[in-house]
Parts: C-alpha cells; sequence; structure tokens
C-alpha cells in the first residue's frame, strides 16, 4: 500500500512538473507560435480575416495546444460582393503537444463554434468559398503547416444558396465531426453528428423544414480529377434510414450518379420529405406494414439543366391510420414510380399508381392512375369503392362537411387530357363513372339544417353530370330531382368554372324558414331598428352558377304563410335571378308573379316583379304578412276579397330586409264584400251616424289606384258605398307614409239622395257634403273639419231660369231671374291627389330573361 502511494504521488509530480514545463514553453513561445500561424494563414489566405483577439492555450483543446481566434469574420471572395462567408465567435486551430516541444508545428484539428456560415453561388456559378491560395511548397519545408485530421462543427448555422438553381439550404448543425485522411490528391472523410435542418428551398417549396436529422456518411475527395465518391452514407429522420451511394463530380457543371433507397420507412417518414403544402394534411396519417421508397438521380444539375430523377415507392399489406378520428385503411397494396422523363423537366414527367387496393372498415376499393406532363397532363383513372360515408369522412376530413352517414358505391373512369377536359373541349377525352347514393346523410359547416335521406344515382356522362331518381331532405323540407348539372368536372377541378343546373325539381314541403336560415348562430348587426332580429340568410350568389330550374311544390311555408301548388320556372345567370311565371295558391286565392331579381349587388338587391292575385280574403292576407310591419289598420279590422295587379321595384339589402325608400310600385286593386270592423279613426265620424252603424261598415265593392313611392302610399280619390244610410256614398282621398303620418281628407253628402241627379238643363246636383281632415300618426290622430277646403269653396254663380212649356213650343227665351233670387248652391271643390311623378314601367333589362 505504501509502494502504491509513492508511484501515484511521484506520478503527480511528474505530471505536475510537465505540465508546468509546457505551461511556461508555451507561456515563453507564445508570440513566436502566434506570429508563425499569421505569417503562414496569410500565405494560404485570399481573402480578408478579422479577428478580434488571438492566443495560443492548453486548456481550450486539452490535451492539444491550440492557437485560439475570438470574433472572427471571413470575408468572401465574389466580386463585389460585401456579405461576409462566415461570422465566428470562436475558431480553435490545435496541433500536438509533441509538436510544441519538438517546434514542428502541425495544425492537425480545427473547430468552429458558435457562428454562421453563408455559402454562396451566384447565377454565373462562382461561388464565394474559394478562400485559400494554391501552395507547391512541401509542409516539412515549413514551420508551421495545416495537417487537418479533424473537422469539428458545434454551434454552427449554415446556409448554401445557389441563385442560379434557385436552392437554399439552411442546417442549425448541432455537433458534427468530420475525420480526415489525407494521401496525396485524395482526401478521406468520415462524418457523423446531428444537425436541424431548418428548411431546403428549391424553387417556390421548402422540403424537411424544422426536421432533426442524424448525419452517418463517408466520402471520398479526389482533387485531381474533382469527383466526390460516396461509399454508402447514411441519413436518418426519426426511425427512417435513407441510404446515398454514387459519385458528384464537380469540374465544370455538377455531374450526379447517386442512389438513394429507404429502410425502415413509413408513411411519416414519406411525408416528411415533401413541402409544407403538401404535406400539411396528411402528416396526422401513421401507418403500419412494409412501406417502401428508392429512386436515381442522373445527369447535370445546373442553371440549364436537371438531372434524371427516377424513383420507385409502393406498400405490401399495409395499414394507415388516423389516430383524430379512430379511422384504419388496412391491407393496402400499391406499386408506384415517377420520372422525370428524357427531358428531365415537367412536361416529360409521369407517375404511375398501380395495382391499388385495400379495405376501409371492411369495404373494398381499387384503382390506378397514370397521370403523364405535369404542364399539359394527360390522366388515366379507374376507380372502384364500396364506402360508408361517416368512415370515409372520418379518414379524409372536407371542410366544408362536419359529418356523414350512409352508403355510397362509386365507380369512375376516365381518359384523356385534363386541360381540355376542364374547359369543356370537344376533344377533351372519355369520362365515365357512377355514383349511388343510399340514405346518405350530410351536417354541412355553414348551414344548420341537415342534408338526409339521400338516396339517388349520379351519372358522369362526358362532360355532364345526370340526377337520376334523385332524393332528399334538407331539414323539413323534400326534393325530388331529375336533370343534369352540366360542366360539372370542370367547375369541381378549376375554380372560376361556370356549373349550369338544368332540372326539375317536386317536392311535397317547401320550408322557406329552414332554406333561407344563415346559421345558429345570432350575427352581429343582425337587428334593425324597429324590427326583430334578422333570421335570414345574407345573399352570396356565385357568379358561375346558372340555373334552369322547373319547379312544382305541393306545400310552400314561409312565416305565418301555408301556401300550395307553386308551379314556375326559376333561372339565373351573371347572379341575375328570373322567372317567366310563377304560381301559388294561398290563403283560399291565386297569386301570380314574373320578373327579376339582381344579386350582382349582394348590398342592393333590386327585385322587379309583375304580380297578380284573385280573391284573396284580405284578412288572412294582413295577418299571413303580420300587417305589413304597421299596427293603424289590421287583419282584426278587415274583410272581403281582393283582386289586385301591380307592378313594383323592390329593393333589398344583404340579409334580405327591404329597403323601404327606394320603393316603388302601382297597384290596382278591387274589395268586394268588404268590411271595416272596429276601426277607430270611423268611429270617430259620430256626427253621421252612430257608432254602433260605424263600428261595422260594409261596402260591396271598392276599386281603385294605389301609388307607392318615397315612403310613402298616394290613395287617389275613391267613392265607398256603405250599408249606412246617412253615409251610403263616402269620397276618401289623400296620403299615408311609412312612418305612419296620415293625411286623409274625407266627403260625407249630407243628403246621399241628391246625387247625381240630373236636371231637365243637364246640370248635376251633388247636394251638400260635410269635409272632414282625418291627420295625425295612428297613435294619436284627430278628425276635424277640412278649413282649407271649404275656403277654396268657388263664389255663387246666378241661378237657371227653368223655361216653361210654352216658352219651348214658341221658341222664346226664358225671362232671367231677378238679382238677389235664390240660386243654386255650386258644388263643392274636391280635393284631388295625382298620380306621383311617372313611374318607369316595370320591364327586364336586356339580357335578364335568357334560355338554355
Amino acid at each position: 500500500m505504501g509502494f502504491l502511494k509513492k508511484t501515484l504521488l511521484l506520478g503527480l509530480i511528474f505530471f505536475a512538473l510537465l505540465l508546468s514545463g509546457l505551461l511556461a514553453a508555451i507561456k515563453l513561445g507564445e508570440k513566436h507560435i502566434i506570429g508563425l500561424f499569421v505569417q503562414q494563414a496569410n500565405q494560404y489566405l485570399a481573402t480578408p480575416v478579422q479577428v478580434g483577439r488571438i492566443e495560443l492555450s492548453l486548456l481550450d483543446q486539452f490535451p492539444r495546444v491550440s492557437i485560439t481566434l475570438h470574433h472572427v469574420t471571413i470575408r468572401g471572395t465574389l466580386p463585389a460582393d460585401t456579405a461576409a462567408l462566415a461570422h465566428l465567435r470562436t475558431l480553435y486551430c490545435a496541433f500536438d503537444t509533441w509538436d510544441v516541444l519538438s517546434g514542428n508545428y502541425r495544425i492537425r484539428a480545427l473547430t468552429l463554434r458558435q457562428g454562421r456560415v453563408v455559402v454562396r453561388r451566384n447565377v454565373k456559378g462562382q461561388g464565394n468559398f474559394a478562400i485559400f491560395r494554391a501552395d507547391t511548397t512541401q509542409a516539412s519545408e515549413r514551420p508551421l503547416a495545416f495537417d487537418l485530421e479533424k473537422i469539428s462543427l458545434q454551434q454552427l448555422q449554415v446556409v448554401y444558396q445557389d441563385d442560379g438553381l434557385r436552392q437554399r439550404y439552411q442546417l442549425q448543425v448541432h455537433d458534427v465531426r468530420a475525420m480526415l485522411a489525407v494521401a496525396g490528391h485524395r482526401i478521406q472523410i468520415a462524418a457523423t453528428g446531428t444537425t436541424r435542418v431548418d428548411g431546403i428551398a428549391l424553387g417556390s417549396d421548402a422540403y424537411l423544414r424544422g426536421k432533426e436529422l442524424t448525419l452517418r456518411t463517408q466520402l471520398t475527395v479526389d482533387r485531381d480529377s474533382k469527383v466526390v465518391r460516396f461509399s454508402p452514407s447514411a441519413l436518418l429522420i426519426g426511425p427512417a434510414e435513407y441510404q446515398i451511394a454514387g459519385t458528384i463530380a464537380y469540374a465544370a457543371a455538377t455531374q450526379l450518379n447517386l442512389t438513394v433507397e429507404g429502410k425502415n420507412t413509413n408513411a411519416q417518414s414519406l411525408v416528411a420529405l415533401l413541402p409544407a403544402r403538401l404535406a400539411r394534411r396528411l402528416a396526422v396519417y401513421r401507418s403500419r406494414g412494409e412501406v417502401y421508397f428508392g429512386g436515381a438521380v442522373q445527369g447535370e444539375l445546373s442553371g440549364r439543366a436537371n438531372p434524371q430523377l427516377t424513383l420507385t415507392f409502393g406498400c405490401r399489406n399495409a395499414s394507415f391510420f388516423h389516430p383524430g378520428y379512430k379511422e384504419k385503411v388496412e391491407h393496402v397494396f400499391l406499386t408506384g414510380t415517377f420520372s422525370n422523363g428524357v427531358r428531365c423537366n415537367a412536361k416529360t414527367s409521369v407517375l404511375s399508381l398501380q395495382n391499388m387496393q385495400g379495405t376501409l372498415q371492411g369495404r373494398p376499393f381499387s384503382g390506378s392512375l397514370h397521370y403523364a406532363n405535369f404542364t399539359d397532363p394527360t390522366m388515366h383513372l379507374r376507380l372502384k369503392a364500396n364506402m360508408d360515408v361517416g368512415q370515409a369522412l372520418r379518414f379524409f376530413p372536407v371542410a366544408a362537411v362536419r359529418a356523414g352517414s350512409g352508403q355510397a358505391n362509386l365507380q369512375l373512369q376516365f381518359h384523356g387530357n385534363l386541360r381540355a377536359f376542364r374547359a369543356g373541349s370537344g376533344s377533351a377525352g372519355e369520362a365515365s363513372g357512377e355514383l349511388v347514393l343510399q340514405q346518405v346523410s350530410l351536417r354541412l359547416r355553414d348551414y344548420p339544417q341537415p342534408i338526409s335521406r339521400l338516396t339517388g344515382r349520379l351519372q358522369l356522362r362526358g362532360n355532364s353530370v345526370a340526377l337520376i331518381g334523385c332524393s332528399a331532405m334538407w331539414g323539413h323540407s323534400d326534393f325530388q330531382v331529375n336533370g343534369a348539372l352540366r360542366n360539372f368536372p370542370g367547375w369541381a377541378l378549376r375554380p372560376g368554372q361556370a356549373l349550369l343546373v338544368d332540372a326539375t325539381v317536386a317536392s311535397r314541403q317547401l320550408n322557406l324558414n329552414e332554406l333561407l336560415a344563415a346559421s345558429a348562430e345570432t350575427r352581429a348587426g343582425a337587428a334593425v331598428a324597429g324590427s326583430v332580429p334578422a333570421k335570414y340568410a345574407a345573399v352570396a350568389v356565385p357568379t358561375s352558377l346558372a340555373l334552369h330550374i322547373r319547379v312544382v311544390a305541393q306545400q310552400v311555408i314561409f312565416r305565418r304563410l301555408q301556401a300550395s301548388n307553386l308551379r314556375g320556372t326559376i333561372r339565373l345567370q351573371n347572379r341575375v335571378f328570373s322567372s317567366p311565371g310563377l304560381s301559388i295558391e294561398a290563403l283560399g286565392g291565386r297569386a301570380s308573379v314574373q320578373g327579376t331579381v339582381d344579386a350582382r349587388r349582394p348590398e342592393l338587391i333590386k327585385a322587379s316583379t309583375v304580380a297578380s292575385c284573385s280573391q284573396m280574403p284580405l284578412d288572412k292576407l294582413f295577418y299571413v304578412f303580420e300587417d305589413f310591419g304597421q299596427g293603424f289598420i289590421t287583419h282584426r279590422h278587415l274583410r272581403g276579397l281582393l283582386t289586385a295587379s301591380g307592378e313594383s321595384d323592390v329593393y333589398f339589402n344583404q340579409r334580405l330586409e327591404p329597403l323601404t325608400n327606394r320603393l316603388e310600385a302601382e297597384i290596382k286593386a278591387t274589395v268586394r264584400n268588404g268590411e271595416l270592423n272596429n276601426f277607430e279613426p270611423v268611429q270617430k265620424l259620430s256626427m253621421v251616424a252612430s257608432r254602433e252603424q260605424l263600428r261595422h261598415l260594409r261596402f260591396a265593392e271598392l276599386t281603385n289606384n294605389f301609388y307607392i313611392q318615397s315612403r310613402t302610399v298616394y290613395l287617389p280619390e275613391m267613392e265607398i258605398r256603405s250599408n249606412v244610410r246617412t253615409a251610403s256614398l263616402i269620397r276618401v282621398t289623400g296620403t299615408h307614409t311609412f312612418d305612419q303620418q296620415m293625411d286623409y281628407h274625407v266627403s260625407i253628402p249630407v243628403l246621399p239622395g241628391l246625387l247625381r241627379r240630373v236636371s231637365m238643363g243637364g246640370e248635376t246636383n251633388t247636394g251638400p257634403a260635410i269635409l272632414l281632415a282625418i291627420q295625425g300618426d295612428e297613435d294619436n290622430f284627430r278628425v276635424s273639419l277640412d278649413q282649407r277646403r271649404t275656403m277654396r269653396a268657388p263664389a255663387a254663380t246666378p241661378a237657371t231660369v227653368r223655361p216653361s212649356v210654352g216658352e219651348l213650343l214658341s221658341g222664346r227665351k226664358p225671362v232671367p231671374a231677378p238679382a238677389g233670387a235664390a240660386s243654386a248652391k255650386p258644388p263643392v271643390e274636391r280635393p284631388s291627389l295625382g298620380k306621383p311623378r311617372e313611374k318607369k314601367p316595370v320591364a327586364p333589362a336586356p339580357g335578364e330573361y335568357f334560355d338554355f
């Protein structure tokens, strides 16, 4: 034990003396060694290097002695390039301890730590990295020389940018160590380490973004022939390993001859190789089973040429799983190839998927795909699948559909040019297929009402899809559809293409309250002053949609309206709806309408219509239309049958709320067997008849024209013949604004029996009348004598003397009556209300009615 202690003590003393000697030697020779390093470095370097501080250290790279350079900036060698090749916090140039003792300094290791290196090639292929001069002096003849055996990169950001190829590689090197063996003009490198790829940009796509890689490579650099040879080298991304072998020649344009083979690959590792725009939706999928990948790259890589790329991939008895939806595709077999062709570009590229088959929840599918010429593609597609709609949507979600269920059988075949097919050209190719739906239900993302019981057959015939026996429920509305979707493939495959729907739609019930519902959520700003919150959808009609639909509906529900036998044609083109005629039975009568609805400006929708109705009960009409938004005269006051026709221009905002300030209409109406019950303004005419008589006012027929303009209803003078003996004839004229401001003028004859009594001289005696004015709003109005009309009555005219029988026989003129004699009372001036400014007749603009 004592001997061991003595030996250990002597060893420590010897090591301390040796270390002290080394430190003394380093301290004494520091300036000399640094001077030699600077002198020799200047002979090698072809570009300026800025260094903050240089020191000689034994501890930084122990047991080796290192020349440590702090805050190093190395300039690039491109002409007129001011950017630095490298910014390094620390650069270690290390040599062995024996070199210090022998005085023959050989730099054996190089370490770059904490910095950024940017390697660039401009569009002419010139690089910024030629920083060393050629040197023919033998290393043995120099006191300090580079004899590298090891290079280490630690916490270093490395960027490679090729402007000619539009490529950019950005790596975050954690710790990569390379062993070098130099034998004449050959350098053998064995490198291992970990790095993080921030992105490899090829054109507009970035690959391997944010991926952690493990590198194991062996390569030989032949400096005479300028060829890099890769022995089987491995690049690990997660569990997947990609082996690379071959050569890269760089004497002139870069020549590649590489092979790549994937081992332990799966769906995740293959998706990780794709750019983000392609991998985003596929990254969640997981796979089991055998998935293989391999390929070769051969040819010139430069700004004017691409190498030939050949890939093979596929799977055998594999399964793919979506963890979010717990759905799995099993027993998948696939053989795939890709090649960029003899010209090595997109035009000669070919993608082929053969022998594709598998099952989704036990339901089989199969198919094949041949896709040639990525610039102007020609496609051969065959697909056959029997699927559960809900399981298919869960495995591969569709953004517009929340969920679904039901059965679907699909058979699809296509052969031809895809661009011509999208454009609907006659030489587009051949497309055929069939989709059979059975009891399919869909919950759409933008509509609260589900589509259910969707059943029918959709047949693809060239560029159209035939709808055969299709039926569905949308909420409480049902549809039976037969027709065609013209240009459906082009519309589905290419944005902006038109879709023409030519169909006949039959329905037992249309619930427009549900069909116009925008969403279950209440939208901000839905309420308007004096009205309930808006419940109906914002109108957004796509420009690409055109319709020619013949509609037959047994029952229609909209708010309080319960109608039946809706028939007519609806057309749509360029966001303009039109109809040559729609008819409907409601309230025991019948109504029809024709016209256009212009939705080209969603914030200002214009409906120009010509409408008519016959034998409509007034009380039911007012009730169904919610008393037309006013409470002055309501369905409780009215009885009778309305027959009317009218022309109107009605404007709506985006939520289908009418803009009353723009409304214009002209209406001709006739009411038969009418009644006015318990109407307060009439109750105030008690000076003419008793309140009991006025409480139930009946009239046989009432005819007049009404005009609506500038939020005002204009009522020309009309005669009302009622059941009240003392007021059997009432003349009414006036205006009524949408703000419920009334200005009515009423004329009631005092002696209704004298009305329109013609004398022998031909004059008409209208008799005396009471002139009244009804003014104010519906909550605060007054009935008073119409002073304005009374004061405008003209002066009395002389009475006409009636001739006697003898005077008539002899031809003598009658003797005029003396002045001051009694004269007949002149007729009182009636207020007249002229028609407002002439309204432009309602007529469709050119192109608004159209034919398919």
